[in-house]
């Protein structure tokens, strides 16, 4: 009987999130004959061949089924026990590290409602990058663990990623103070007529038509908050955006921020982890910061 290392195992239950020895090496930065090697030990230790080979992909036998569900647990509960293993005594400028995947216009919202409501980040040491709205590459960059959490408006459709729902989200129309045409009581069809920005590189929060009716591109694109607040003060241009982020831009600028005429449902921010994250206490309290902190801002 062979002996099964965390690396092996580690590499076992990435092939079985991917289905692909190829992804599988991609996403944890070795080689394909790494990968091979570690799926081949497996193979031996359980006389099993754990997967066949299918034009989708690698498709996992019902005993491979088993053995990554036992594993997952046993990983889990060996990754609490080094958490809990460390000394209970923590200096005061200790803190859990998370990486964060999220717009920049989310990014100032989340953080500086966290420190609105009193909570300074003193538990996180937080480290955010710009969602790409690429979401492959989202889903890709959680297995992998590369980010511990993802914040985005799409819920993602893979079964190995959790979508947690944070808060709605309701549309506004924010244009500047004194604009020709926007005004209270303005109509669809007149905003229709106007040209508007779109204030990130990933779907809008609210689509397009379901905001205007019919699809129309923006005229400018950007995960720039500083160009398209400019932008919004010093012209004609509208900016669509969410009724919490409208009034975060509201504190820097003198805009009006108006209702949608027969304003459509929300639309919601999931927060997104994999699965196998899913006790993790760091991940599960920021969280429920998140949820609470919100509520009440």
């Amino acid at each position: 009987m062979h002996t099964l290392n965390m690396g092996t195992i580690s590499i076992f239950l990435m092939v079985m999130d991917t289905r692909s020895v190829t992804n599988a090496a991609a996403l944890l930065e070795t080689s394909i004959p790494s990968v091979s090697r570690a799926i081949n030990k497996m193979r031996e230790t359980f006389n099993n061949p754990l997967f066949i080979r299918t034009k989708n992909g690698l498709e996992p036998t019902s005993l491979a089924l088993t053995i990554a569900s036992n594993l997952t647990r046993a990983v889990e509960h060996v990754e609490l026990a080094i958490k809990v293993s460390k000394p209970y005594a923590k200096k005061l400028n200790d803190r859990a590290s998370l990486r964060l995947s999220l717009s920049p216009v989310l990014e100032f919202y989340v953080t500086s409602t966290l420190q609105k409501n009193g909570r300074c980040l003193e538990q996180f040491e937080l480290t955010c990058e710009t969602h790409d709205g690429d979401l492959l590459r989202d889903i890709n960059q959680l297995r992998s663990r590369r980010i511990d959490l993802s914040l985005t408006p799409q819920r993602h459709s893979d079964s190995s990623i959790v979508n947690e729902p944070l808060f709605d989200i309701t549309p506004r129309v924010i244009c500047r103070t004194g604009h020709p045409r926007i005004k209270p009581g303005f109509t669809m069809e007149e905003l229709r007529n106007e040209e508007y920005l779109s204030y990130n590189l990933w779907p809008s929060l609210i689509e397009d038509n379901v905001l205007l009716g019919v699809y129309k591109p923006p005229i400018y694109s950007s995960n720039s908050m500083l160009n398209l607040l400019v932008m919004t003060t010093t012209s004609d241009y509208i900016l669509l955006c969410a009724e919490q982020f409208a009034a975060g831009f509201a504190q820097f600028a003198d805009v009006q921020i108006l209702p949608l005429p027969n304003e459509k449902p929300t639309g919601t921010i999931y927060a997104h982890y994999h699965k196998n994250r899913s006790n993790d206490i760091n991940i599960t309290t920021l969280i429920n910061k998140l949820k609470q902190d919100i509520t009440h801002s």
